[in-house]
């Protein structure tokens, strides 16, 4: 099982980064599955340009696996864009994402989930990379650089996705460590310099601790092995300022040194388990989906609808959600894969409309809408009469 978050200090595209890309990629079995998530960027003009270039990077440099992008630039996007993405971070075996504004991705990720589906894939199975600002936004609290930096604000801490929580890790991840960009001002620490970067130390709980990288440098955070791992050109700095550890290439020491070692810290939401039968039903989904059972893999949507509002906390309800909407929406995406129109798409159809209707009776108006919109990547229009719901497909 891989359970992998790997952190970059910055040059996520560059040369320096390829063995290390390289590394992750080599923990899964032929050609891994890579999501670009390019919410970070995504308010930028040049947002299409810093895609293409990702995508021509793991294209030349690093042509073995196979990339998507998961894109996810606002958090006001149609249901069905939103799910798509969201199955595409589910179903890879490599999330990446990097430079722009944490707090930007933060909202954004918050309004759509992404968060918990990250935290809820290192604590299952599967591997995560993070560079510049996506990296900042890994621990349990973030630096929001732009308005510190860029518009004046006194320092203060966001609320992080806390990706290692449910390890008892409870981190602050600053890269660009030891930038230099400001030439006559100090821009260490992620362009905070020493004074502002002391003030938020100050600011810090006292369970976390802080984790920073260097520029052109990364860390490989192995939850399964329980090792940190340090590679690239400079250094990786755990507890700062007393009792740093400081790491470069090659170097690795065991996670203990980011778990706190005073009084026991209060845990956050990301410290829940998963649910048990949500795991399960989700896995056999895409057990099923992989071997082409479209019958199975309605199956488990059904078991899962069935059981979930008789799941005893509110948390594990909205988690079982999240799970079916993403589950109707690749549902729809393989049914519209099928060359035929056979007897096998209509029943799938109108299981997925007697799924909506159920949820529109529950009043579950959110994952009505997400059947409805999965529906209509089939080219199917539900029509709600007060006979029931009737549909019809484009041709």
């Amino acid at each position: 099982m891989t359970r992998l978050l790997t952190v970059m200090g910055s040059g996520e595209t560059g040369p320096t980064m390829v063995p290390v890309h390289r590394r992750v990629f080599e923990r899964f079995d032929g050609r891994p599955k890579v999501a670009i998530l390019d919410t970070p960027y995504g308010f930028q003009e040049n947002a299409d340009e810093l895609t293409w270039r990702a995508l021509d990077y793991f294209h030349t440099s690093l042509p073995g696996a196979e990339v998507e992008v998961a894109t996810l630039r606002r958090s006001d996007v149609p249901a069905g864009v939103r799910e798509r993405a969201l199955a595409l971070l589910q179903d890879a075996d490599v999330v990446f994402s990097g430079p722009g504004s944490p707090s930007y991705a933060l909202e954004t990720w918050a309004a759509t989930g992404v968060g918990e589906l990250l935290a809820r894939r290192l604590a299952e199975s599967g591997a995560v990379t993070f560079a510049s600002a996506a990296a900042v936004t890994a621990g349990t609290v973030s630096i929001p650089v732009y308005e510190i930096y860029k518009v004046g604000r006194d320092p203060y801490w966001l609320d992080g996705l806390d990706l290692l929580g449910h390890d008892g890790i409870r981190a602050a991840v600053v890269p660009h460590w030891d930038n230099a960009e400001g030439g006559t001002h100090d821009t260490r620490f992620c362009w905070m310099g020493a004074t502002r970067f002391e003030a938020l130390r100050s600011m810090l709980d006292p369970g976390v601790v802080v984790l920073g990288i260097d520029e052109h440098t990364a860390c490989w955070i192995d939850l399964e092995a329980g090792t940190l791992t340090a590679a690239g050109k400079g250094r990786v700095v755990v507890g700062v300022p007393e009792g740093a550890q400081v790491l470069r290439e090659g170097d690795s020491v065991s996670l203990e040194v980011l778990r706190y070692r005073g009084e026991a810290a209060p845990a956050g939401e990301a410290n829940t388990k998963p649910t048990p039968v949500v795991t399960e039903m989700e896995a056999a989904f895409r057990a099923a989906l992989k071997e082409g059972a479209v019958a199975t893999a309605l199956d488990a949507v059904l078991e899962l609808e069935d059981v979930h509002e008789a799941l005893p906390h509110e948390a594990q309800v909205a988690e079982a959600h999240r799970t079916l909407r993403r589950m109707v929406t690749r549902l729809g995406d393989a049914i519209a894969a099928m060359a035929e129109r056979s007897a096998g798409r209509t029943e799938a159809i109108e299981t997925l409309v007697a799924v909506r209707e159920r949820a529109r009776s529950d009043g579950r108006w959110d994952d009505a809408d997400a059947v409805r919109d999965a529906l209509g990547l089939l080219g199917v229009t539900v029509t709600d009469t007060p006979g029931g719901p009737r549909w019809r497909t484009d041709d």
